[in-house]
Protein backbone atom coordinates (compact mmCIF):
# COMPACT_ATOMS: atom_id res chain seq x y z
CA UNK A 1 0.00 0.00 0.00
CA UNK A 2 2.96 2.31 1.04
CA UNK A 3 4.16 1.78 -2.21
CA UNK A 4 0.66 2.39 -4.31
CA UNK A 5 0.36 5.85 -2.25
CA UNK A 6 3.96 7.02 -3.06
CA UNK A 7 3.45 5.95 -6.89
CA UNK A 8 0.16 8.14 -6.46
CA UNK A 9 1.96 10.83 -5.38
CA UNK A 10 4.13 11.09 -8.05
CA UNK A 11 2.03 10.58 -10.72
CA UNK A 12 -0.62 13.59 -9.52
CA UNK A 13 2.90 15.70 -9.61
CA UNK A 14 3.37 14.75 -12.83
CA UNK A 15 -0.17 15.25 -14.03
CA UNK A 16 -0.09 19.28 -12.56
CA UNK A 17 3.09 19.89 -14.63
CA UNK A 18 1.04 18.12 -17.95
CA UNK A 19 -1.73 20.58 -16.93
CA UNK A 20 0.51 24.01 -16.70
CA UNK A 21 2.33 22.55 -20.24
CA UNK A 22 -1.08 21.71 -22.33
CA UNK A 23 -2.10 18.31 -22.66
CA UNK A 24 -5.49 16.06 -23.25
CA UNK A 25 -7.45 14.36 -21.19
CA UNK A 26 -10.14 11.61 -21.36
CA UNK A 27 -12.30 9.35 -19.98
CA UNK A 28 -12.14 5.34 -20.60
CA UNK A 29 -15.19 3.37 -19.75
CA UNK A 30 -14.08 -0.33 -20.80
CA UNK A 31 -15.54 -3.75 -20.74
CA UNK A 32 -13.85 -7.11 -21.38
CA UNK A 33 -16.35 -9.98 -21.56
CA UNK A 34 -15.13 -13.98 -21.81
CA UNK A 35 -17.36 -16.65 -22.57
CA UNK A 36 -16.97 -19.92 -20.83
CA UNK A 37 -14.18 -22.22 -21.65
CA UNK A 38 -13.76 -25.44 -23.97
CA UNK A 39 -10.83 -27.21 -23.27
CA UNK A 40 -9.60 -24.26 -21.19
CA UNK A 41 -9.77 -21.84 -24.41
CA UNK A 42 -12.45 -18.97 -24.31
CA UNK A 43 -13.67 -16.01 -26.40
CA UNK A 44 -13.32 -12.69 -25.55
CA UNK A 45 -15.55 -9.85 -26.29
CA UNK A 46 -13.71 -5.51 -25.96
CA UNK A 47 -15.48 -2.38 -25.66
CA UNK A 48 -13.83 0.95 -25.29
CA UNK A 49 -14.58 4.27 -25.02
CA UNK A 50 -12.01 7.00 -25.13
CA UNK A 51 -14.62 10.26 -24.62
CA UNK A 52 -13.12 14.08 -24.09
CA UNK A 53 -13.00 15.33 -20.75
CA UNK A 54 -14.65 18.49 -21.27
CA UNK A 55 -17.51 17.34 -23.33
CA UNK A 56 -17.53 13.82 -23.15
CA UNK A 57 -17.27 14.10 -27.08
CA UNK A 58 -16.01 10.41 -28.61
CA UNK A 59 -12.45 10.30 -29.26
CA UNK A 60 -12.04 6.72 -30.19
CA UNK A 61 -13.78 3.84 -30.20
CA UNK A 62 -12.46 -0.06 -30.14
CA UNK A 63 -14.50 -3.30 -30.98
CA UNK A 64 -12.59 -6.38 -30.14
CA UNK A 65 -12.82 -10.22 -30.91
CA UNK A 66 -11.05 -12.71 -30.06
CA UNK A 67 -9.57 -16.24 -28.67
CA UNK A 68 -7.70 -16.36 -25.06
CA UNK A 69 -5.67 -19.47 -24.71
CA UNK A 70 -5.36 -21.23 -20.62
CA UNK A 71 -2.25 -21.21 -18.67
CA UNK A 72 0.60 -22.84 -19.40
CA UNK A 73 3.35 -22.59 -16.58
CA UNK A 74 3.94 -18.71 -16.42
CA UNK A 75 2.28 -18.14 -19.85
CA UNK A 76 -1.18 -17.53 -21.43
CA UNK A 77 -1.82 -16.36 -24.86
CA UNK A 78 -4.11 -14.65 -27.10
CA UNK A 79 -5.22 -14.37 -30.60
CA UNK A 80 -7.70 -10.39 -31.10
CA UNK A 81 -8.95 -8.81 -33.95
CA UNK A 82 -9.91 -5.39 -33.22
CA UNK A 83 -12.07 -2.26 -35.32
CA UNK A 84 -11.17 1.48 -33.95
CA UNK A 85 -13.35 4.07 -35.18
CA UNK A 86 -11.99 8.10 -34.77
CA UNK A 87 -13.80 11.24 -36.60
CA UNK A 88 -11.46 11.09 -39.41
CA UNK A 89 -10.59 7.27 -39.98
CA UNK A 90 -11.19 3.30 -39.33
CA UNK A 91 -8.65 1.34 -38.51
CA UNK A 92 -8.70 -2.33 -38.29
CA UNK A 93 -6.19 -4.09 -35.93
CA UNK A 94 -4.53 -7.43 -35.58
CA UNK A 95 -2.96 -9.00 -32.36
CA UNK A 96 -1.47 -11.75 -31.05
CA UNK A 97 0.03 -11.48 -27.40
CA UNK A 98 1.80 -13.54 -24.87
CA UNK A 99 0.64 -12.54 -21.31
CA UNK A 100 3.48 -13.64 -18.36
CA UNK A 101 2.51 -13.93 -14.73
CA UNK A 102 5.97 -14.48 -12.21
CA UNK A 103 5.62 -14.90 -8.08
CA UNK A 104 8.06 -12.05 -7.42
CA UNK A 105 8.08 -12.68 -3.25
CA UNK A 106 6.81 -10.60 -0.35
CA UNK A 107 3.34 -10.92 -1.84
CA UNK A 108 4.52 -9.08 -5.22
CA UNK A 109 3.68 -10.29 -8.56
CA UNK A 110 4.94 -9.41 -12.29
CA UNK A 111 2.71 -9.24 -14.77
CA UNK A 112 4.02 -8.72 -18.36
CA UNK A 113 1.71 -8.38 -21.70
CA UNK A 114 3.60 -8.49 -25.22
CA UNK A 115 1.18 -7.53 -28.18
CA UNK A 116 2.25 -7.52 -31.83
CA UNK A 117 0.01 -4.98 -33.71
CA UNK A 118 -0.49 -5.57 -37.51
CA UNK A 119 -2.19 -2.30 -37.99
CA UNK A 120 -4.35 -1.61 -41.60
CA UNK A 121 -5.06 2.07 -41.96
CA UNK A 122 -6.80 2.62 -45.35
CA UNK A 123 -5.33 -0.12 -46.65
CA UNK A 124 -1.89 0.97 -45.81
CA UNK A 125 -0.25 -1.82 -43.32
CA UNK A 126 2.52 -1.05 -39.81
CA UNK A 127 3.55 -2.99 -36.97
CA UNK A 128 3.36 -1.72 -33.28
CA UNK A 129 4.88 -3.70 -30.32
CA UNK A 130 3.69 -2.88 -26.53
CA UNK A 131 4.96 -4.45 -23.83
CA UNK A 132 3.34 -3.73 -20.69
CA UNK A 133 4.90 -4.38 -17.33
CA UNK A 134 2.68 -4.74 -13.89
CA UNK A 135 4.17 -4.73 -10.45
CA UNK A 136 1.04 -5.14 -7.78
CA UNK A 137 0.52 -6.41 -4.46
CA UNK A 138 -3.02 -7.79 -2.66
CA UNK A 139 -4.18 -5.36 -0.04
CA UNK A 140 -7.11 -6.69 2.18
CA UNK A 141 -9.46 -4.00 2.69
CA UNK A 142 -12.07 -5.16 5.22
CA UNK A 143 -12.27 -8.35 3.72
CA UNK A 144 -11.83 -7.73 0.20
CA UNK A 145 -8.36 -8.46 -1.44
CA UNK A 146 -7.78 -5.43 -4.10
CA UNK A 147 -4.83 -5.50 -5.91
CA UNK A 148 -3.38 -2.33 -6.45
CA UNK A 149 -0.26 -1.74 -9.32
CA UNK A 150 1.83 -0.10 -11.31
CA UNK A 151 2.72 -0.31 -14.81
CA UNK A 152 4.43 1.23 -17.77
CA UNK A 153 3.50 0.17 -21.64
CA UNK A 154 6.30 0.82 -23.74
CA UNK A 155 5.24 1.47 -27.49
CA UNK A 156 7.19 1.04 -30.79
CA UNK A 157 5.95 1.98 -34.04
CA UNK A 158 7.53 0.66 -37.21
CA UNK A 159 6.08 4.21 -38.53
CA UNK A 160 8.66 6.13 -36.60
CA UNK A 161 11.37 3.13 -36.25
CA UNK A 162 11.71 4.59 -32.47
CA UNK A 163 9.84 4.24 -29.02
CA UNK A 164 7.24 6.59 -29.52
CA UNK A 165 5.09 6.01 -26.85
CA UNK A 166 5.18 5.45 -22.97
CA UNK A 167 2.32 5.08 -20.30
CA UNK A 168 2.70 5.22 -16.72
CA UNK A 169 -0.35 3.85 -14.76
CA UNK A 170 -1.65 3.01 -11.26
CA UNK A 171 -4.58 1.04 -10.77
CA UNK A 172 -6.53 -0.61 -8.51
CA UNK A 173 -8.44 -4.18 -8.95
CA UNK A 174 -11.61 -4.79 -6.86
CA UNK A 175 -13.04 -8.10 -7.12
CA UNK A 176 -17.18 -7.99 -7.56
CA UNK A 177 -17.89 -11.47 -7.42
CA UNK A 178 -16.10 -14.82 -8.17
CA UNK A 179 -15.80 -13.82 -11.88
CA UNK A 180 -16.09 -10.26 -12.16
CA UNK A 181 -13.97 -7.47 -11.40
CA UNK A 182 -13.50 -3.79 -11.86
CA UNK A 183 -10.25 -2.29 -12.33
CA UNK A 184 -10.05 2.25 -11.49
CA UNK A 185 -7.00 3.59 -12.72
CA UNK A 186 -5.19 6.52 -13.84
CA UNK A 187 -2.99 7.02 -16.78
CA UNK A 188 -0.30 9.24 -18.08
CA UNK A 189 0.80 9.14 -21.56
CA UNK A 190 3.29 10.55 -24.01
CA UNK A 191 3.64 10.03 -26.91
CA UNK A 192 6.41 12.29 -29.10
CA UNK A 193 4.63 12.02 -31.97
CA UNK A 194 1.17 13.79 -30.76
CA UNK A 195 0.17 17.39 -30.45
CA UNK A 196 -0.30 18.10 -27.42
CA UNK A 197 2.44 15.12 -26.70
CA UNK A 198 0.39 14.59 -23.37
CA UNK A 199 -2.61 12.30 -22.59
CA UNK A 200 -3.62 11.98 -19.53
CA UNK A 201 -6.67 9.28 -18.60
CA UNK A 202 -9.23 8.30 -15.80
CA UNK A 203 -10.80 5.09 -16.75
CA UNK A 204 -12.74 1.98 -15.65
CA UNK A 205 -12.30 -1.41 -16.89
CA UNK A 206 -15.16 -4.43 -15.69
CA UNK A 207 -14.04 -7.79 -16.44
CA UNK A 208 -16.57 -10.81 -16.73
CA UNK A 209 -15.98 -14.08 -17.17
CA UNK A 210 -18.97 -15.68 -18.49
Amino acid sequence: MRYALLASLLLVASTATARAQGSTHEYRPEIIMTSPRYAGYGLQFLYEQHLQMADLAPNERILGLGVVSPTYGLFRFALEVRQVTQPTVTEHRYIPTVYTTIPLGGGFELRDRTRFEIRNVNRVYSERVVNRAAIGHDVDLFGVPLWTYGQFDLWYDSRYRTLNRIDKTIGTRVPLTSKSSLDTFLTRQDDTRRTPHTLLAVGALLRVAL
